[in-house]
């Protein structure tokens, strides 16, 4: 998108012409955690997730300046190296419709044994997820005895990421799968306070968890690269069944 108007040609009053400019990117490419930072004028650290749109205000000194368009910071004017903005803003936008994940309740599983947290046993409300030609195994809840429970059926908006969340909750889940990356991302489901999300890993708080550590790189890119009108949403999960268990 290109940004329009007229401006004067020479110093003739009423002499203009139409002329526009190139200032809209998009957050093409993040680091292994999903995301790119940003420095506001305090020079605190801003996070930003792949296809966040921005607005570039201008060069100088070697950083650009750039305003946030959608997501959590939309409004804010950060910078970056312009070495680093070179690298991390593009021209590939996201797809302007929402993307729809299906999750079907299966089986519950008690004493399931997680390779990745050193043969811990969980107990797991299954279900399996598709989406776009991918499917995946995940688990709709694990802890029920600390009044968590798992998704009710029906229809929820997952919203655009919101912050990178702690690193020590996903990170280690790499040695067990070199593949995975943009672990740190996860989608909130506007449900309650907004409090569950889809993510990676083998523990659900009522959570839409991807158990299937090899999908999580292609499903991340499934979900982030949508959006919808408002900028605000990326898809609709539509959950089926009925748990086995819910307490």
């Amino acid at each position: 998108m290109a940004w329009k108007e007229t401006a004067p040609t020479n110093p003739r009053p009423g002499s203009t012409a139409p002329v526009s400019a190139d200032i809209y990117r998009y957050v093409n490419k993040v680091g292994e955690d999903g995301w790119v930072q940003g420095l506001d004028e305090s020079s605190a650290r801003l996070p930003l997730c792949k296809y966040t749109k921005v607005m570039l205000l201008g060069t100088r000194a070697g950083r650009t300046t750039f305003k946030v368009v959608d997501g959590t910071h939309a409004g804010k004017v950060l910078s970056m190296k312009t070495e680093n903005s070179d690298k991390h803003f593009g021209t590939v936008a996201p797809k302007n419709s929402l993307i729809e994940i299906v999750v079907t309740y299966g089986k519950y599983q008690e004493a399931w044994v997680s390779a990745a947290r050193g043969g811990q046993k969980l107990d797991q409300q299954w279900a399996e997820l598709s989406a776009d030609g991918l499917n995946a195994k995940v688990t709709m809840n694990t802890v029920l005895d600390v009044g968590f429970y798992p998704l009710p059926a029906g229809e929820y908006p997952i919203m655009v990421p919101d912050v990178p969340h702690a690193g020590n909750m996903t990170t280690f889940y790499r040695r067990e799968e070199s593949s995975l990356k943009h672990d740190q991302v996860w989608f909130p489901i506007k449900y309650g306070n907004n409090g569950r999300y889809v993510h990676v890993g083998n523990v659900s708080d009522g959570c839409t968890t991807v158990v299937d550590l090899a999908k999580w790189t292609e499903l991340h890119e499934i979900l982030i690269s949508h959006r919808s009108p408002d900028l605000k949403y990326v898809a609709k999960l539509i959950v089926k069944g009925k748990p086995e268990r819910t307490k």
